[in-house]
């Protein structure tokens, strides 16, 4: 009878792992298939391209920055494969990688599928994440090395073995690497290994100190040969030249709150349903906090750090951008700068609402005020992504699009001579589209400092592309559809100050060229 009764809860036991694991691996398939087929459907006419992606590609004469992304499509180009089709390689691996991380690490963290599928969901339908994984920009890439430095860690405060604190300092190191917006992540890591109640003052700060040295070592020595190799690292003046104000921060605000809810919603709403979710989670997330001194010598100490490590990620990451915004100028606060937060953010909400499951009283309130505003979110998000898919689907994103491809002004440059000199406001659309070399017009000022270039100056520049225009075959064309570069020399000024005539008039440009009788 007692071995009955051994049996049929080793039997129990057994289904209930066997079950869980097919859980998981449904999981898997399903969010990385649904990736995937977004993906393919976004990327109809190849991954999109926006101005820093030619940048990373080395097509626009502008040099990258942060440089492992650069590093991954050269190393793909060496093999022979075009370029593009490597960019979009790339990112077929990044959007499914990403997704079956997020999947992963919400199930052991939160330990509930329900809760798991939810947060996953909410991640990986997310408009701005199908477009970011459907671009040839670095935004793919940071998410990976950012979620597998976490990873890396959370197998350190499971085993206690150094060699994980190193493997996620390096993970760090190359995150870094792939944006510089990384160092806050850091600064998380390094609080929580401070935190961590297992072990004694002077172990906790031996691992910050590890962790930190190895991390910097990495970034610095790449800055130091950047600089020694290219004389350019970092690509920006370490001096307070923001510029924004108020109006420029109630955009950005309201750029940030589009990741929860669409833009059509009226801007008072988003921000103070944005607050109330933000109040709500830091609430929740300060009650959880409380969980790694009760499990202080249990294994589970690891997940328990987790939304603490993602609630200090989300505070420095943000003094990170406003530091930024005094650093540089003309530096809007987009979409994109909100990804690594949005990300972490519904990671660390989706795990304390999984662990706070049975809670009463107030916690049970906005327990479930969270998961309704969840289920909204979730629906606006599907039918964005929906909305978007569909339009990148017909039309292509950036300047992959079909309005490139097919650009009156475009076509009328291909009939150039094959060495004509080419000056634009969009020299990198030119160089991607034709294949052409292309040249950017004279810059007023500098768009990250806002003042005159000291190396070349503004009317050293006019007199340069003065002397190149004078000679055979030299053009300058303007694209009407790019009008964000208000830093560059404006058409009219370029017509007054070098008397250029029209060459040819499109619907959506013009090409001009200087007269015979001034060459």
């Amino acid at each position: 009878m007692d071995g009955y009764i051994l049996n049929s809860t080793e039997s129990r036991w057994t289904s209930g792992v066997g079950l869980a694991s097919r859980l998981y691996w449904a999981g898997v398939a399903f969010f990385s298939l649904t990736s995937l087929v977004l993906f393919l459907i976004n990327t109809r006419y190849g991954i999109g391209i926006y101005p820093d992606s030619l940048r990373y590609m080395g097509i626009s004469e502008r040099p990258y920055d942060a440089p492992l992304y650069a590093w991954l499509l050269m190393g793909v180009s060496a093999t022979g494969v075009d370029l593009p089709v490597g960019a979009k390689a790339i990112g077929l691996f990044f959007v499914c990688a990403n997704t079956i991380l997020i999947w992963h690490l919400l199930v052991r963290a939160s330990g509930k599928y329900v809760y798991a599928a939810a947060g996953t969901a909410i991640i990986t339908l997310a408009p701005q994440f199908v477009t970011l994984h459907s671009l040839a920009m670095s935004e793919p890439p940071f998410l990976f090395f950012l979620l597998v430095t976490v990873l890396a860690l959370l197998r350190y405060f499971e085993t206690e073995d150094r060699t994980w604190l190193k493997a996620s300092a390096v993970l760090l190191g190359l995150t870094t690497l792939v944006r510089f917006t990384a160092p806050p992540l850091g600064a998380a890591i390094a609080v929580c290994l401070l935190l961590d109640p297992r072990h004694t003052l002077s172990r906790r700060f031996v691992d910050a100190t590890i962790f930190a040295v190895v991390s910097t070592a990495i970034f610095l020595c790449w800055v130091v040969m950047s600089e020694v190799i290219a004389d350019r690292s970092i690509g920006r003046a370490l001096w307070f030249y923001g510029n924004m104000g108020a109006s420029e921060w109630l955009k950005s605000l309201g750029a940030m709150t589009a990741w929860l809810l669409p833009d059509k919603v009226p801007f008072a709403a988003r921000v103070v349903l944005l607050g109330a979710f933000a109040a709500a989670a830091a609430y929740l997330t300060f009650l959880h906090a409380r969980e790694p001194r009760r499990h202080a010598r249990q294994a589970k100490v690891a997940d328990a750090l987790l939304p603490t490590l993602f609630g200090l990620f989300f505070f420095f990451y943000l003094g990170f951008m406003v530091l930024s915004t005094s650093v540089e100028a003309n530096l809007s606060l987009t979409g994109r700068y909100a990804f690594p937060v949005y990300v972490t953010t519904v990671l660390m909400t989706t795990i304390v609402l999984a662990h706070i499951g049975d809670a009463r009283g107030i916690v049970k309130l906005v327990h479930y005020g969270l998961v309704c505003f969840a289920v909204l979110v979730l629906g606006g998000h599907v039918v964005r992504t929906a909305m978007r898919s569909s339009e990148a689907y017909r039309f292509g994103v950036g300047y992959a699009s079909r309005e490139w491809v097919n650009s009156p002004t475009m076509q009328a440059l291909r009939q150039l001579p094959a060495d004509a000199s080419i000056y634009s406001n969009g020299a990198d659309v030119v160089a991607y589209v034709l294949g052409r070399e292309s040249h950017f017009l004279p810059e007023r000022i500098q768009l990250r400092t806002g003042r005159d270039n000291p190396a070349n100056p503004y009317e050293r520049q006019l007199q340069t592309l003065r002397d190149d225009l004078a000679k055979e075959h030299s053009y300058v064309a303007i694209f009407d559809a790019i009008d964000w570069r208000f830093y560059l020399v404006s058409e009219a000024e370029l017509k007054q100050r070098l008397s250029l005539v029209t060459v040819a008039t499109e619907a959506d440009g013009r090409i001009y060229a200087m007269p015979k009788t001034t060459r």
